[in-house]
């Protein structure tokens, strides 16, 4: 959500790096190779992330119209995570160890036969549940090298990142007061101004009233 409808709330990020000359097919075919693919309940992983279709989430089949819109990449983030509830995985592994102490005549279990039985109870849930999807927008002017991504928790932005840059072999800068400034046509002076600046307080501090 946000790029095309909701939160106006987003991360900004400075692209570095040249685009290359045939970038639209070589950027088709690196997010296609890093769209997401569905968990299955079959491997151990516990969280899958890729790229799918900013209106349509569950879309991973791209080409150049889903992915440009004039001088933007318009895609989204795709998380997905298994997500047991505790009350569903305590509950089924109680009784599958009652069913593994009776059949073997036992009165306790080791700490390794309680995980192998917690191990196989949430397999056998994963297969006949679903698991969370979580979406994020982003949208990228390639004329100007500036991407937003409509999230902003710590985690998030660092998968969005390490997938971005894994993607598109071009490095991320998050957008500062800074890196803002710098990005202008700065003369000598306003350089070494720029350089020597320090935090200022513009709020009052009470402390030095007293």
């Amino acid at each position: 959500m946000g790029a095309l409808n909701g939160s106006l709330s987003y991360a900004r990020f400075f692209v570095e790096g040249e685009l290359p000359t045939d970038f639209r097919q070589v950027f088709l075919e690196a997010i296609q190779h890093r769209a997401f693919e569905a968990l299955s309940a079959d491997t151990e992983d516990e969280e899958r992330v890729g790229w799918c279709n900013i209106e349509h989430p569950l879309d991973v089949d791209f080409d150049h119209h889903k992915l440009y819109y004039n001088e933007y990449i318009n895609v989204a983030l795709r998380i997905d995570k298994w997500r047991i509830p505790g009350a569903l995985l305590k509950a089924y592994t109680t009784e599958a160890e009652r069913t593994y102490m009776a059949k073997h005549g036992k009165d306790k279990l080791r700490k390794s036969e309680k995980d192998d039985i917690k191990a196989i109870v949430s397999a056998d849930l994963k297969k006949k549940l679903l698991p969370s999807m979580k979406t994020i927008d982003m949208s990228w002017n390639v004329h100007t090298g500036v991407v937003r991504f409509w999230n902003q928790s710590g985690k998030t932005l660092e998968m969005f990142q390490d997938l971005f840059e894994d993607t598109f072999k071009m490095s991320l800068v998050p957008d500062n007061p800074y890196i803002s400034a710098l990005r202008h046509d700065l003369d000598d002076d306003q350089g070494l101004a720029l350089a020597e600046a320090s935090p200022a307080i513009f709020h009052r501090d009470d402390d030095a009233l007293v």
